[in-house]
């Protein structure tokens, strides 16, 4: 399984660092989820099995619907900024189900059979050099302290920052609202290059249980 993810993330850093140079800058973007065709413009990347996303336009004033069960796959968007000029990222999210992890660490015991979450939020930062692309991937974990900068199991190029964790918040709207320049320098000890690709996941292929997470109002690329 590490193996076959590791593909994947090898073949989405392909296709976002080859559009990259051929976007413009447009910004800021919003992403509000109410309307039926709002996920036109994003793309999907499957690692094992495919995770329901489904738009509800005229639910809580639009929001995107996160399911998964027993699977892992990824939706991003293709955008193109300057993260020193323009770091202010926000979104909404809202978890109903977290990923059984304490099953799986009884079965498996490590932290990759673990390394699931109800909801990820990725701020990727191509580079021509693909071994020299990074990721910060912002996490909602039920167990991990807030404030928790993990390296990924799969790819030491992505850096896991736990913004809200604990049951406390289930199922209630919580604001999310990150300076991604300033995340950048504290996980990886330097300054951020352009980002390329935003993305959203929730997935349970490692410990084979079923997650639940809503996200809206996503805003990327304000000024201070």
């Amino acid at each position: 399984m590490p193996k076959i993810r590791f593909v994947f993330l090898f073949i989405l850093a392909l296709v976002i660092i080859s559009a990259y140079y051929c976007l413009a800058y447009d910004l800021p973007r919003f992403f509000p989820f109410n309307k039926e065709n709002a996920l036109s413009e994003w793309q999907e990347k499957i690692f094992k099995n495919k995770v329901l996303y489904r738009v509800e336009p005229k639910r809580e004033g639009g929001y995107l619907l996160a399911k998964s069960d027993k699977a892992c796959s990824g939706i991003f968007y293709k955008i193109k900024f300057n993260p020193k000029e323009y770091p202010l990222v926000s979104w909404k999210w809202k978890v109903i189900t977290f990923p059984d992890k304490d099953r799986a660490k009884k079965t498996y015991g490590g932290w990759l059979e673990r390394d699931d979450y109800a909801a990820r939020v990725y701020i990727i930062f191509p580079a021509f050099i693909f071994t020299n692309t990074r990721a910060i991937e912002y996490i909602w974990d039920e167990t991990l302290p807030e404030g928790t900068i993990l390296t990924s199991p799969y790819w030491h190029n992505i850096k896991l920052v736990v913004i809200e964790s604990g049951r406390i918040n289930i199922g209630q709207w919580v604001l999310a609202e990150r300076n991604i320049y300033e995340d950048y320098r504290r996980a990886f000890r330097g300054n951020a290059g352009g980002v390329g690709a935003i993305a959203l996941m929730t997935d349970t292929d490692n410990t084979l249980s079923t997650a639940e997470a809503l996200y809206k109002e996503i805003n990327v690329g304000f000024k201070k």
